[in-house]
């Protein structure tokens, strides 16, 4: 863990368990959607993506 990580957000934190921990319980749709187009591991933008579709269909 970088001195950075401390700093960020966690969904942007060095750490894909910490984002994807992020991603489980996030509710913000905007991020959700930026997650799930730009993070560099696909399992983590899979999980936003599903999130999102959660969040659209409750």
């Amino acid at each position: 863990m970088s001195l950075k990580d401390w700093i960020v957000p966690k969904y942007l934190h060095s750490s894909p368990k910490v984002r994807m921990k992020f991603v489980e319980k996030s509710r913000d749709a905007r991020i959700l959607k930026q997650v799930s187009e730009s993070d560099s591991d696909s399992m983590i933008r899979k999980a936003a993506t599903e999130r999102l579709e959660l969040l659209k269909s409750s």
